[in-house]
């Protein structure tokens, strides 16, 4: 008998593509468990799929499992190194995972494979501002948007981080063309308003402000930006406006009480500035900015005690401008050190350390070896000061020593006084050789008239330069006083004023070409009879070394000068000119004028009796 043959079932196993497909469409639902089971089941059909294992590593840094998806897309990547996707997604689990050179390193990898990959581009972009690289951050930007010129969250992304590289005159192209594509962006104006100011261009700032909270009338940030400028442009009444707005708007805020504690100090109501800066690290306790401004305002009263311990805060503010060290010794705070080594740096300005460096016989006195790190035009001068064992150039190697101390937190750690500044002058002094070799360098007059040095601006790249520093040009008029032969100590970009304000008299000789450091001011003021000086270095150092010497100081000055007065606790033979009106010089110069010409006449004086 015949016998019916056997039947054959065939079994069709699914295919992965489409599995991947309908999961992907479950995907973008936001229907993650359909879409996971289907990429599994993809992998079950084709074991290793890449496709399968970089989706199911995206779900898992979706679900917030970066580990998870680490694991999964670097596993894609062996199987498909070529795939600038799954580089591109893996550098934004890294990135999630706190390990940003990894990141960085694998976009770069996705990058390699495909130039012109926005996504990567846009993530390279993102990991580099985390890492606060900010030109690279910039250039990344930049090859992104010439792929797509329309994405405005990137061009904001990139004006703040040309802002951030210190490329102001950039950043302000990137907001204006952000603005020709969103003409009615808030945001865009404020960060326009912010590039202009750091240009200085304070009009332009106050108008891009102003064309922001016209869309926003009531950001905070805005009107807070808005006051700085006007602050700065001297509208102190409409600078209050606006940071009493921002209160009103946003009661609690620390920096707007803290911009307002400013901008009473700058119309020198100090007992209102320390209440509001007070004010603002209650509501903010680590304000190291509201910490800083309360620590100026006592200290400009003279309450130096509590003043130091609060001006401590100033190296954690974020613009503070003095680099950080990497010294391996402990900070000192304080406590005993006899017998040990302290190193003692700068971190400011010349006229800081010049000003401090009276604390180190002080601490030599009490058995402390003491080291200075300064700026290099300081070196000579200062090594031979009494009380300093050695004193190296900025960022030199340093000695061995048991710890270090910023200079200016010296006084804090003392516990200094108003009636405890060490005030014993000089306590620099000038090389007797390079004196003489100055005396056979300068035109010394053999008539009896007063020998006068003269600077008339510090250093451009400190905040408050433009307010304290005079120029030549307000000091013309005392050129005009008989009796008196002029040398100019200018320094710096300050000398540029020189060829500015055209031909100077006879009475007048620049000697500024030819002095190399301080060691050679120094020489010079002791052959001089007096030195006029704004409020910078060589005053400090006129101080310092006892000679009689006419200081000139904005409206607000630094706290160092006290609220009121015409003499100073830190140097005897310093006499104070101050101004009577913020920016008006031409009121400070009169009384320096009148003083000078009386100086001329005693001096013609003595000469004759002597005759």
């Amino acid at each position: 008998m015949e016998q019916p043959g056997a039947v054959v079932t065939t079994i069709h196993q699914p295919d992965p593509a489409a599995l991947l497909q309908a999961g992907m469409a479950h995907h973008g639902a936001g229907r993650s468990a359909q879409a996971e089971a289907l990429y599994r089941q993809a992998l079950d059909v084709r074991p290793n799929h890449p496709d399968a294992l970089h989706l199911l590593g995206v779900l898992a840094l979706q679900a917030g499992n970066p580990t998870a998806a680490a694991g999964l897309i670097g596993q894609a990547i062996r199987f498909d190194p070529g795939n600038p996707i799954f580089f591109s997604n893996l550098a934004i689990v890294l990135r999630r995972l706190g390990r940003r050179e990894d990141a960085a390193a694998i976009c770069r990898r996705a990058l390699a494979l495909a130039p012109d990959f926005a996504d990567a581009l846009n993530n390279l972009s993102n990991i580099l501002s985390d890492q606060a690289d900010y030109g690279r951050e910039a250039t990344a930007l930049h090859r992104l948007l010439l792929l797509k010129p329309f994405l405005t969250d990137q061009r904001m992304q990139l004006g703040r981080a040309l802002l951030m590289a210190g490329r102001p005159e950039e950043a302000v192209e990137a907001f204006m063309t952000l603005l020709g594509i969103l003409p009615a962006s808030a945001a865009g104006y404020t960060n326009l308003g912010v590039a202009l100011r750091r240009l200085g261009r304070l009009d332009e700032a106050v108008a891009a402000y102003r064309s922001a909270l016209g869309f926003s009338p009531n950001e905070p940030g805005t009107l807070n930006n808005l006051g700085i400028a006007l602050q700065e442009r001297g509208a102190y009444a409409e600078a209050v406006a606006c940071f009493h707005h921002a209160i009103a708007v946003k009661p609690e805020d620390a920096a707007t009480h803290l911009n307002l504690s400013l901008a009473a100090r700058d119309e020198m109501r100090v007992d209102a500035s320390i209440a509001l800066a007070r004010r603002a690290v209650l509501l903010d306790p680590l304000l190291a900015e509201g910490h800083t401004a309360l620590g100026f305002g006592l200290l400009l009263q003279g309450r130096l005690k509590e003043g130091f311990a609060e001006y401590e805060w100033r190296s954690r503010m974020a613009d503070f401008p003095s680099p950080r060290r990497g010294f391996t010794s402990p900070t000192w705070d304080g406590s005993e050190l006899t017998g040990r080594t302290l190193l003692i740096h700068d971190e400011q300005g010349v006229g800081d350390t010049i000003m401090l460096a009276r604390y180190a016989p002080l601490l030599q006195a009490r058995g402390v070896h003491v080291h200075l790190e300064c700026n290099k035009q300081l070196v000579r001068l200062l090594s031979s000061m009494p009380g300093i064992d050695g004193v190296i150039g900025r960022f030199e190697p340093p000695p061995p020593h048991d710890a270090h101390i910023a200079l200016a937190s010296v006084p804090d750690r003392i516990g200094t006084t108003l009636y405890t500044i060490p005030d014993q002058v000089p306590y620099l002094r000038a090389e007797p050789a390079l004196v003489k070799a100055w005396s056979g360098r300068l035109p010394l007059p053999g008539d009896g008239r007063l020998r006068v040095g003269l600077v008339w601006a510090g250093n451009p790249e400190f905040k408050g330069d433009r307010l304290r520093s005079p120029g030549l040009a307000a000091f013309r008029p005392l050129l005009d006083v008989g009796g008196v032969a002029f040398y100019g100590l200018q320094k710096g970009p300050g000398r540029r004023d020189l060829e500015q304000d055209g031909p100077l008299p006879a009475n007048f000789t620049d000697l500024g070409a030819a002095i190399g450091d301080f060691a050679d001011t120094a020489a010079i003021m002791e052959q001089l009879d007096l030195v006029i000086s704004s409020c910078t270095g060589p005053a400090h150092l006129a101080g310092a070394l006892g000679r009689p010497v006419w200081t000139v100081l904005p409206f607000a000055p630094d706290w160092r000068w006290l609220e009121h007065g015409v003499c100073t606790p830190w140097y005897p033979t310093m006499r104070l000119f101050r101004q009577e009106r913020p920016g008006d010089w031409t009121g400070v110069v009169h009384l320096v004028r009148t003083a000078l010409a009386a100086r001329a006449r005693d001096k013609s004086l003595e000469v004759l009796g002597e005759r």
